[in-house]
């Protein structure tokens, strides 16, 4: 049986390797915000293209840019947007970082627009942005078990989950919960409750309540992230042979699944990283080429 999330790892091909190692030798704050912001822009969306526009106007290379970002395939934009913005944090100064936060802001809600991964992919820019955190160890006797973590802990993986379900493992057509979401929820809660009490039950929380959620976990240990993540993408395996295709498109899931990661500042699960290209130079390194 194929794993939910199963894909054969994509590659990129000639182009787009040139396009990308081009996007990761840019210097300038106003080449990275350009070339972020486009990697941002939903295909033809002539309202988020105009925001851009107006976001980069002055920078002579943006145009340039763009044609390099659209010749990234789909499976390469969130691991290009993340490296961008590492750059950034690592770069740029706190008045350049905020900028561009803002320019995402407009040019993602330009549609007038904004779903459920939307505000994954806004969260996680405004994490990159913040450059990398020192990760809580946990106490001594941390062990591997997500089911003696503090009750607010799990409560906000439950919340966090319930939001996600929106999108893992399938999104419907609408912004809601199918019966394959409240199944997924419901998968990943019971594990973390375990058998001896009652797990919460599917609801997805506002945005107060999942902002709350996403820093109650920030004080997640270092052992708890990746268990989380990985709990996340096993209970997505449900049915045999989904997508599992290199000319379909990504899946949402993979998507939101990824972006959860980031925000948790969890390593990608093999089924799940599957999805995504790895970094040119990761792996010619890997080669020892």
């Amino acid at each position: 049986m194929q794993h939910a999330l199963s894909r054969v790892s994509p590659t990129l091909d000639t182009d787009a390797r040139t396009a990308w190692m081009a996007l990761m030798r840019l210097t300038g704050p106003g080449e990275r915000l350009a070339a972020a912001l486009a990697l941002l822009l939903t295909p033809d969306s002539e309202q988020e293209l105009r925001a851009w526009e107006l976001a980069v106007r002055g920078e002579p290379t943006a145009r340039a840019l763009l044609e390099r970002c659209r010749r990234l395939p789909a499976a390469a934009r969130l691991p290009a947007l993340e490296r961008l913005l590492q750059a950034c944090a690592r770069d740029d100064t706190l008045e350049q970082r905020q900028a561009l936060m803002l320019a995402a802001r407009r040019v993602m809600c330009a549609d007038g627009s904004v779903s459920a991964l939307d505000r994954l992919v806004w969260l996680a820019v405004r994490h990159l942005l913040s450059g990398p955190v020192r990760l809580h160890r946990g106490g001594l006797r941390e062990d591997n078990d997500l089911t003696q973590l503090p009750l607010a802990m799990r409560q906000a993986i439950a919340s966090v989950t319930a939001y996600l379900a929106r999108l893992v493992p399938e999104p419907p057509r609408r912004e809601r919960i199918d019966a394959a979401g409240t199944a997924w929820h419901d998968r990943v809660v019971l594990a973390v409750w375990g058998e001896a009490s009652m797990p919460p039950t599917c609801q997805v929380p506002d945005v107060d309540r999942f902002g709350r959620a996403l820093q109650t976990l920030e004080g997640l240990g270092w052992v708890h992230r990746p268990l989380l993540a990985r709990l996340w993408v096993d209970a997505a395996d449900t049915r045999p042979g989904l997508r599992t295709r290199l000319d379909e498109p990504l899946p949402a899931a993979a998507e939101a699944l990824r972006l959860a990661c980031v925000l948790l500042d969890a390593p990608l699960p093999p089924a799940l990283a599957a999805h995504f290209v790895r970094d040119p130079e990761q792996e010619r390194r890997a080669d020892g080429t």
